[in-house]
């Protein structure tokens, strides 16, 4: 019962605030989040394609943070596995540098959980980090014991298998990714 008690009361504090709210990634938002991922050196940077393709396909898993300004402040994309249809994949979340540290990625995976996990039943979020993105591992383990699920991780792509054929530049290698799975998430 703690954890939904931090959980409201975090979440009324920052609708309280009112300064940012959540909605559906829509077509029209690809290009703000692309340059918003491209402000976060620590994440992938895909296409605009990439993205554009979530926008289209996951617009029902996939959302984004705004300001009163109505300026994109976050971003999280994610998916249904279709092989384990309890599951949601978070494929990225990103929160714009300067506005870092004000409960921005807490929201993102608040709306996660309930419009993904919880209208859908799920039992699990899974999502990649890789080890030296200590941010990440820190919001997602916050966010497995505000509910109080487990939090495990595993070895899960090698840095042998993200590197491309030919040879890259040395600060141009992937790290690593671990499978963080979160869960198992019980409904009434």
């Amino acid at each position: 019962m703690e954890a939904l008690s931090v959980y409201s009361t975090k979440r009324s504090i920052i609708h309280q605030l009112n300064q940012f709210n959540v909605r559906n990634f829509q077509p029209q938002d690809v290009r703000e989040v692309h340059a918003l991922i491209q402000s976060c050196p620590s994440l992938d940077l895909n296409s605009l394609y990439a993205y554009a393709l979530l926008a289209e396909h996951h617009t029902d898993t996939c959302f984004v943070a705004y300001d009163n300004k109505d300026q994109i402040c976050g971003v999280v994309t994610g998916y249904i596995c279709p092989e384990e249809p309890d599951t949601y994949f978070l494929w990225q979340i990103a929160v714009s540098p300067t506005v870092q540290g004000k409960g921005i990625g807490s929201l993102l995976l608040d709306n996660v959980r309930e419009q993904c996990l919880e209208s859908r039943q799920l039992k699990r979020l899974k999502t990649t980090i890789s080890p030296s993105n200590k941010a990440s591992q820190k919001l997602f383990r916050s966010f497995a014991s505000r509910f109080d699920v487990d939090c495990k991780v595993s070895p899960f792509l090698s840095k042998q298998a993200l590197q491309p054929l030919e040879p890259e530049p040395f600060e141009t290698q992937h790290e690593p990714e671990d499978l963080y799975t979160l869960g198992n998430w019980v409904w009434n």
